[in-house]
């Protein structure tokens, strides 16, 4: 009875003897590299090390800005008055306006232009405008009225720098543009593009005071720089100036959206937008919201 129960015994553990050998063998086998080294894991981290953490741009600093088209700069800021006529500015199409004007030379209406002219700022009023923009502008608005001054661009047009050196030189042409309530010199189109920022805003129906929202997030300071300072700083066509709490005051209490819809809108001799359509709805109220709360 023993002798079987024994020769039992050996024979479990024999066998699992051989089932624990062959897994070991087994493990061995999985866990072996055979053949090259596999070196997919040493090259992945090579190249993650070796992966560039940022790029350099070589700017050209020799290389000149690309002057703007007349079109281009007229749209942005001389349509503002020369659309419609604004203070007397000669009308783009108005062909007797601007006879006597052309009488000047390109000449004449680039140094008006450069230097203001009663109510028209210089450069009309934005000062990033170069020589060559201006000259194109004035010969856009000129051929627009049927006056061609694109042969006198390289002859007549007058740089800056003798502008600046002798504004004085001008006389004889000067006095012929103020004989005329009517003159302004090829850019007078920021002058009054202020105005409707906020100017005419007493006039609009009270409403709710509501602040937009996507105009918080715009720098109206930039736009009003950029615009609206031409009238504001100085209160041109009755604009309230900037600062002015006295004549800002019952403008403010018609309410915010009193004022936005004057500024977007227009009214009276302000334009819609400050006469730059190409201002966004929510950049006109960041420009109306920074003078509000600069002239509380």
């Amino acid at each position: 009875m023993a002798k079987p129960v024994l020769i039992g015994g050996l024979l479990l553990i024999g066998t699992t003897v051989a089932v624990l050998v062959s897994n070991l063998f087994s493990t061995i086998e999985k866990n072996s590299i055979k053949g090259t080294e596999d070196t997919t894991m040493m090259a992945a981290a090579a190249d993650l090390n070796l992966t560039p953490v940022g790029s350099v741009t070589a700017v050209d600093k020799s290389i000149v800005k690309e002057a703007r088209s007349g079109e281009a700069v007229y749209t942005a800021v001389c349509t503002s008055c020369h659309a419609a006529g604004v203070l007397g500015a000669p009308k783009i199409d108005d062909k007797a306006a601007w006879e006597p004007r052309i009488a000047q030379g390109l000449d004449g209406l680039m140094k008006n232009a450069v230097n203001g002219i009663r109510s028209m700022p210089a450069r009309g009023g934005d000062p990033t405008i170069t020589d060559e923009e201006l000259t194109n502008a004035i010969v856009y608005m000129t051929g627009k009225a049927g006056h061609d001054l694109s042969a006198q661009v390289k002859a007549g047009a007058a740089p800056a720098a003798q502008v600046a050196a002798a504004p004085a030189a001008a006389p004889a042409a000067a006095p012929a543009v103020e004989a005329k309530p009517a003159e302004q010199a090829a850019a007078p189109a920021a002058q009054v593009a202020a105005v409707p920022a906020a100017a005419p805003a007493v006039e609009a129906k009270p409403a709710q005071q509501a602040a937009a929202p996507a105009a918080a997030a715009i720098d109206g300071e930039k736009i009003y720089k950029g615009i609206c300072f031409s009238c504001h700083d100085v209160g041109i066509a009755g604009s309230p100036k900037l600062g002015d709490k006295a004549v800002w005051a019952p403008r403010i209490a018609t309410g915010n959206d009193a004022l936005y819809n004057s500024a977007l809108n227009g009214k009276n001799v302000m334009p819609a937008k400050g006469g730059n359509p190409a201002l966004s709805e929510a950049e006109i109220k960041a420009a109306v919201d920074f003078m509000v709360e600069k002239s509380k």
